[in-house]
């Protein structure tokens, strides 16, 4: 498959995560609710760390990088290169190298003089000679092959160590909070007991290496469109390392060599090749995975099924109810693709379409949904950190994911009640607020929880819609430096609890027309 190295790494380390789930659904295809919540903390897992992970080895190996960093930006700034000669005819106003082969070639070519005379000719066109900086010598190769691999080293050690900073930061600052769900702590607990570590042991030496591995990663990114490695870019895929005179005696290529030689012996960085049947079992892998976290996130979100009643997970159909919610969860099949259709029923039906993607452009997939299958709301999964707009991140890495798949179910509970006297969020009734309610804007409170809906009518294009808000809640203006951590904050500053954008004040953004009334 024509894959860059950063797709390539991207697609193996999500491989090797999501490697067990299939093997898991072969063997327990049939089983009920209370088999499947049991296997939560057994078998099947839905939130993960890397498996025997050792920080000690970790730094190690950040030290070794951190060594060679100097070197590494020596090179982006004044690497080795060859030069090209080549020989071109130029109009005589362009030439700058003139010498003893120039006047021959135009001695012998008559064809290219405009005039003559008894004394002299005057040409219109001359031989001259240009050289071209090749930045593909081996040692260069061997140079963007190490950065390649620091840079997969890198990513991927980010990414498992955000998750589990942001998981401890989770826990700790949202512990005594009034304002998660009754089952939140119950859920967290069932996905952390895949794994037994203690946070407190881990947790300083694990943003260290954080910090480490975020400087390396800047310090390299805004090199890579240089020359050395721009042009050399989809070259350095099968070179093997070996010894030459610039590797062995120049200072910073020396330290390059030894850099790629520590990879190699600690088979660190480097991706292996992906094959269309490793792509086409990571499909099924992942939308298996995140069926199984939409049965968790529905079944830790008041919502209650038969538990001895056995259901099929390769063709899901499986039933919910909630006070006056009912609930449908099942598998669709569209031109091969696998889709999960969440349908809730109370004074109306609302049905979401759940697209488990790994494309990178999921527009035309969207659309071939949307052509087949009649939906009011349709949603792409994805596993990628820089996902696009109005696709949910779903991750096994992401303690999140099963939060957002309940702020989904959320705003379908409520788009299908219209009479609102039961809360969607707790097992208490609410009812309208006279004080913050008007004519044409309709406020509902539950008393327990604090739950607000917000029954409003966009100005702009006079359609109805819904947004909710926590009664009394104050957010204060994350003072994170790092932009990925800050970012995680701001997303869950209304506890996933907003079932629509919204800003840094808390204001809901209208999902018609995208502005904040």
């Amino acid at each position: 498959m024509d894959l860059t190295y950063e797709e390539q790494s991207q697609l193996s380390k999500l491989i090797e995560d999501y490697k067990n789930i299939d093997a898991y659904v072969s063997k327990h295809s049939k089983l009920s609710y209370m088999q499947f919540d049991y296997a939560l903390v057994n078998d099947l897992t839905l939130f993960m760390t890397e498996p025997n992970f050792s920080f000690d080895i970790l730094e190690q190996r950040l030290d070794v990088i951190l060594s060679a960093l100097p070197a590494i930006k020596r090179i982006f700034a004044q690497p080795f290169i060859h030069l090209k000669e080549h020989n071109i005819i130029l109009p005589v106003e362009s030439v700058r190298i003139v010498n003893n082969k120039t006047l021959t070639h135009i001695a012998a070519h008559s064809e290219l003089w405009t005039d003559v005379n008894s004394d002299e000719i005057k040409p219109e066109k001359l031989l001259s000679r240009t050289y071209e900086d090749n930045y593909g010598i081996y040692e260069n190769l061997v140079f963007c092959k190490a950065v390649d691999d620091v840079l997969a080293f890198t990513r991927s050690n980010m990414r498992f160590l955000k998750e589990l900073v942001y998981a401890n930061q989770t826990i700790e600052f949202n512990l005594l909070e009034r304002v998660n769900h009754l089952n939140y702590f119950l859920a967290l607990g069932k996905l952390h007991i895949g794994y037994s570590r203690n946070f407190e042991g881990y947790y300083a030496v694990a943003v260290r290496c954080l910090d480490k591995l975020q400087f390396i990663y800047n310090s390299i990114t805004p090199r890579l469109k240089r020359p050395v490695y721009k042009k050399n870019v989809n070259k350095n895929k099968n070179v093997k390392l070996r010894k030459t005179n610039i590797l062995s005696m120049h200072r910073e290529y020396h330290r390059i060599y030894k850099l790629a030689l520590f990879f190699d012996r600690h088979d660190i960085g480097g991706v292996k090749e992906i094959t269309e049947t490793d792509i086409v079992k990571l499909i099924k892998n992942y939308f298996f995975f995140c069926q199984a976290l939409c049965i968790f996130a529905v079944g830790h979100f008041n919502f209650t099924c038969d538990i001895t009643k056995p259901f099929d997970l390769t063709k899901l159909a499986l039933s919910f109810s909630f006070k006056k919610w009912n609930l449908k969860l099942e598998k669709l099949t569209v031109n091969d693709w696998q889709l999960l259709a969440l349908t809730v029923k109370n004074s109306k039906t609302y049905k979401v379409i759940l697209i488990p993607s790994l494309l990178n452009n999921n527009e035309k997939l969207l659309q071939s949904v949307k052509s087949e299958v009649c939906a009011d709301e349709y949603i792409v999964c994805s596993p990628y950190e820089d996902r696009e707009k109005g696709a949910a991140l779903i991750d096994i890495t992401d303690i999140e994911s099963f939060r957002r798949l309940q702020q989904i179910l959320l705003r379908a509970m409520i788009y299908s009640d219209t009479v609102h006297s039961d809360c969607p969020f707790c097992v208490n009734k609410q009812e309208v607020n006279p004080e913050k309610s008007t004519d044409d804007h309709t406020v509902y409170e539950c008393p327990s929880c604090r739950t607000e809906i917000h029954a409003a009518v966009c100005p702009t294009t006079g359609k109805p819609y819904y947004y909710t808000n926590i009664a009394g809640l104050l957010y204060q203006q994350s003072t994170v430096d790092d932009a990925w951590l800050a970012k995680r904050k701001a997303e869950g500053k209304m506890y996933f609890r907003n079932i629509t954008e919204i800003d840094d004040e808390l204001k809901p953004t209208c999902p018609h027309c995208g502005e904040t009334h």
